[in-house]
């Protein structure tokens, strides 16, 4: 038999190349799993409705296809409202690029080339001084690009909405199929249905708490923007609120947007920094005040882990990991909770 140290070194070995492989397999089947987790993340949102029907005597096959319908319905609505002044903001950016660049040579005092050449490779988009018919980038042109993420992003829609009807219809059935998988154990059995109950149940937590607070800071900044005059304030109220989901990133995301806008509108670095100042400032006030008291037990993890989590699933799946990066740790620590063999994986994300 081997010493105790040799074979705990050797379960540590395995345990790294186990880790290292569930990493490899995550990153290599991005395109299979992101819609998996999109829609899971979805039919999470939409259950407590679709459970109200059923309690009020609507069948589960009536109620998901109506829920479903109408969340794309509004969804169609909201984008077709704003798709002019969407249209608009991209159009805008050879603008500001070129903006920025006058602000940053006449202010600064020196040539910036980066700064230049990244504002001359802008004004080739549609809407610059110099867009053409077909611009070519990597062998196609611009409208080519446009055209195919149009139709991959329609087709990767048309599969998340069936896996969400699916996973709504079938969701008895599922957690039935899921317990039978755990085995006849009845301990077993338990800990799997209370990792299933207390997983759904922080997920809605969270995302009930995410969709307030972006409307609260959605609407903030729509009205802040709007008392300085700023063009489409809407639609950068929209983005304030969705990129809001993304911790410590996405409110910087939108300052900085604002801030360019604030070049292109303003002409000077006071606008800029005003408009970009009173979005951070909305964003953190309400990550100071509103929600730490809101997320309760769904925040029960040290911000050293939300961060490091955040990095990782982004390297993972990229911008959809950036999104989806709380859920999976959220799914990860409700696991490590109820399972005593990820009890140190538990604490070591714990605060």
């Amino acid at each position: 038999m081997q010493p105790a140290a040799e074979r705990r070194i050797l379960t540590i070995a395995l345990c790294v190349l186990a880790v290292v492989a569930v990493l490899f397999f995550l990153r290599t089947a991005k395109d299979l799993l992101v819609p998996i987790a999109l829609a899971l993340l979805v039919s999470f949102a939409l259950e407590p409705v679709v459970g109200w029907f059923e309690r009020h005597s609507v069948p589960r096959l009536v109620g998901a296809p109506a829920v479903v319908l109408l969340v794309l319905s509004l969804a169609a609505a909201a984008t077709y409202s704003l798709i002019d002044d969407a249209v608009e903001v991209v159009e805008s950016l050879p603008n500001a690029a070129r903006q920025a660049r006058e602000i940053v040579t006449t202010h600064i005092g020196r040539s910036a080339g980066a700064v230049e050449r990244a504002a001359a490779e802008l004004e080739r988009f549609p809407g610059g001084k110099s867009a053409s018919p077909a611009v070519a980038i990597d062998g196609g042109s611009m409208v080519e690009r446009v055209v195919g993420a149009f139709f991959a992003a329609a087709g990767e829609a048309v599969v998340i909405v069936f896996l969400v009807l699916f996973l709504l219809l079938l969701r008895n059935r599922t957690r039935a199929a899921i317990l039978e998988f755990a085995g006849t154990d009845g301990e077993r059995r338990r800990i799997t249905a209370r990792v299933m109950s207390d997983i759904e149940a922080q997920i809605q937590q969270y995302l009930m708490v995410l969709v307030l607070t972006g409307v609260i800071v959605g609407v903030a900044t729509w009205g802040a923007l709007k008392w300085l005059g700023v063009a489409h304030a809407a639609v950068w109220g929209i983005l304030a609120g969705a990129f809001n989901s993304i911790p410590y990133f996405g409110p910087v995301i939108v300052s900085g947007g604002l801030f360019v806008v604030g070049l292109v509108q303003g002409g000077d670095l006071a606008q800029a920094l005003l408009m970009s100042g009173i979005t951070l400032t909305i964003t953190s006030l309400e990550g100071w005040l509103l929600t730490p008291v809101l997320m309760g037990k769904v925040e029960n993890m040290n911000a050293l882990t939300v961060f490091i989590g955040l990095m990782l699933w982004t390297w993972l799946w990229g911008a959809w990991g950036t999104l989806l990066a709380v859920p999976m740790l959220v799914i990860v620590k409700s696991m490590a909770d109820h399972v005593p063999a990820l009890s140190r994986v538990g604490r070591l994300m714990a605060p």
